[in-house]
């Protein structure tokens, strides 16, 4: 089998979503600037980059003028409008601005309402500070579940990214107005942080609908796995799992994504032919490969909105999950909690897959229906998003305590 090589993503194009009502804290939007600042954004892959494209279209469809600006990629082109000169340190690539600092300035002075994305990287925090200085407080969007990193490097995530959040994001959240994309976060900041954080479901974006699947008795198993290569998102899990299923029945296993784990997964690959790499992929094949699945696999270990199994979830198609941050409140009908499964039990996630096989034409209308419930929550999001911004940039009879 030759070897997948990973391409680089483009910015997904987004359709345009409907018109919605606004909240009753919020006025209509008026002609407003806003600015995103995030370290990462795409092409680089992950949930934190995926949320500033969803949120500037979002923003943008409201009548805002929206400008992003990030730190300066190694390599090729970043979807901001201004980025500035960055260095990675090793080993993990931590990006730390070496300059840009009057661009930066600018903006803020410029923008109504600016968001800052990501609390463990140096530029939001600066941001959020420089705002302040400015005399306005940023949305500080948090991403992650406030879980400890057990699975990271001791020097580069425990020592010194504790001690970066100890020193650092814990003042600048309290000069902010600190949001979660997720319930998990909501918890994980107050633990973490001592701060108490707004709850805005993830707000999706228009997700194409998943065509109608079915299984034969004959028919190979298509399982689908989707994130980045690493450590706390477990995919040698994966392997593990659709290894035990092929025991009693035959199923392949696509990996998309890359990492740090590529090389150790080439090595399984090369004597497992059901096993494919198939590499990073743009948002839109992403959903494309999903919908040609069976079932989409999530072996997280820590997780907080899990974008991965959200996305699926929500178009319908069956998702066996590990039972990490938000996993379990996706699964809204009760009868479909089963799927998701507690990580350390690797032979009750092989179970779950093979249940859901056992009886796929039924659980996937159960599914359907779940998609239903869970886009209309997350429908809420969107809507809590734009009225926060505006309330930033405008103000609003109840601003504080909205």
């Amino acid at each position: 089998m030759a070897r997948a090589v990973p391409t680089p993503v483009p910015a997904p194009t987004t359709a345009v979503l409907a018109p919605r009502r606004h909240l009753d804290v919020a006025p209509a939007p008026r002609a407003g600037r806003a600015l995103i600042v995030s370290s990462f954004v795409l092409p680089h892959a992950g949930g934190v980059e995926q949320f500033v494209d969803t949120a500037s279209t979002l923003l943008a469809e409201r009548g805002w003028a929206v400008r992003v600006l990030a730190c300066r990629p190694r390599e090729g082109a970043a979807a901001a409008d201004v980025t500035i000169p960055t260095r990675f340190l090793p080993p993990g690539g931590w990006p730390v601005p070496v300059g840009g600092w009057r661009a930066l300035w600018r903006e803020i002075g410029c923008a109504d309402a600016v968001v800052v994305n990501g609390s463990r990287h140096l530029l939001p925090n600066i941001a959020a500070l420089a705002c302040r200085l400015r005399g306005r407080r940023a949305i500080f969007v948090l991403h992650g579940s406030g879980a400890p990193f057990t699975t990271s490097s001791f020097v580069y995530h425990r020592l010194l990214g504790s001690a970066f959040e100890w020193l650092v994001v814990r003042a600048t959240l309290r000069l902010s107005l600190p949001i979660s994309l997720s319930r998990a976060g909501v918890g994980g900041a107050r633990r973490r942080y001592g701060v108490e954080a707004a709850h805005v479901p993830y707000p999706l974006r228009e997700l194409p609908p998943a065509m109608p699947r079915a299984l034969r008795p004959d028919e190979p198993l298509r399982v689908v796995w989707v994130g980045r290569l690493y450590r706390e998102k477990n995919p040698l899990l994966a392997v593990e799992v659709v290894e035990r299923v092929r025991r009693r029945r035959d199923a392949t296993l696509h990996v998309y994504g890359s990492g740090v784990l590529w090389d150790e997964l080439w090595r399984l690959a090369r004597d497992r032919p059901w096993l494919t790499l198939c590499g990073s992929r743009s948002w839109s094949e992403v959903q494309e490969a999903q919908a040609t699945g069976h079932v989409c696999l999530s072996t997280s270990l820590r997780d907080a909105t899990q974008i991965a199994i959200l996305e699926p979830l929500a178009r319908g198609i069956p998702v066996v999950s590990t039972r990490v941050g938000d996993a379990p409140a996706h699964y809204v009908d009760g009868s479909l909690r089963s799927f998701c499964v507690d990580g350390a039990d690797h032979d009750a996630l092989a179970e779950a897959v093979l249940a859901l096989a056992s009886s796929y034409a039924s659980r996937r209308e159960e599914f359907a229906a779940n998609a239903d419930l869970l886009r209309a929550r997350h429908a809420r999001g969107q809507e809590r998003l734009s009225a926060l911004v505006q309330i930033s940039a405008f103000g609003g009879p109840d601003s504080d305590r909205a």
